[in-house]
Order: C-alpha cells, then sequence, then structure tokens
C-alpha cells in the first residue's frame, strides 16, 4: 500500500524541482515528471512506514491516516533529492526526514496515534501442558523421600 502519491508531493514542491530531480537520464531527459521515478521513490517510502508500523497494526490498513500520508510525502521527497547525488539535501530536508523517523518510532511504540486501534497484542502466558487423561507419571507423593 502507497500512503501518498505523486499529487500529494506535487503539493510540497515546485513542478521546476520536481522536473529537476526525476528527469535526470541524460541524454533521455524529456524535461517532464517521470512517474515512474516518483512512484519508486513511493514505494521505497510506503515499505520503510510499512516496516515500522507493521510490528503494531494489521497490514494493509483500512485506510490512509493523514499522519502517514505526510510521513510518506517527506521521506518520498528526500529519497527524490538523495537519488540525485549533485544536489545538496538542505538541513531543513534533512530535519524532516529525521522527524518523518522519529515519528514512526514513536507510532511503533505506541506513543503517537494514527487514529486506527492497533492490533491486539499477543497474550503472552508462558507455556501449557497438555494431559492425555492418564494417571501422571511423577507426583509430589512420588517424588517424596
Amino acid at each position: 500500500m502507497n500512503y501518498c502519491t505523486l499529487e500529494d508531493i506535487r503539493g510540497h514542491i515546485s513542478e521546476a524541482r520536481l522536473v529537476e530531480i526525476t528527469d535526470d537520464t541524460h541524454p533521455n531527459a524529456t524535461g517532464s515528471v517521470q512517474a515512474t521515478v516518483v512512484e519508486k521513490a513511493i514505494n521505497e517510502s510506503s515499505d520503510i512506514i510499512d516496516a515500522y508500523i507493521g510490528k503494531r497494526f494489521k497490514l494493509p490498513l483500512p485506510g490512509i491516516p493523514s499522519v502517514l500520508r505526510t510521513i510518506c510525502v517527506d521521506l518520498s521527497i528526500y529519497n527524490l533529492y538523495e537519488r540525485v547525488t549533485e544536489m545538496d539535501i538542505s538541513e531543513g530536508m534533512k530535519l524532516r526526514y529525521n522527524n518523518a523517523i522519529k515519528m514512526l518510532e514513536r507510532i511503533a511504540d505506541g506513543e503517537m496515534s494514527i487514529g486506527i486501534a492497533p492490533e491486539e497484542p499477543i497474550a503472552e502466558t508462558g507455556f501449557a501442558v497438555a494431559s492425555n487423561g492418564r494417571e501422571p507419571m511423577f507426583s509430589m507423593e512420588s517424588m517424596r523421600f
């Protein structure tokens, strides 16, 4: 499940910059946004999100919470910039990336809500001993000296 779309990313970055960070395959550059490059960044970001929240929530989620959409946009934009090594990643962008990861950690640890009830935890009760209906081989009386 992808947590954001190309249109979500367009709402956070200018079209010219999006072309610059996606249409870099020289000499085949077209001067337009390469949707396949953006989709790859979104897929990678969504996989990261699933890795964090999957231990707390049953996947796929029934819907896309807005907080996860925002996190996915931030991670995807960072991934797009990172793939173009000549471009410097700004401190602000690094901060947004680090904050997104911290939010995922808080969600996974149950310190932050995404508006969906987490999966019920499996009760850790130790172990159980099955009985076959016969008299036990060892008992308190037979073990006494």
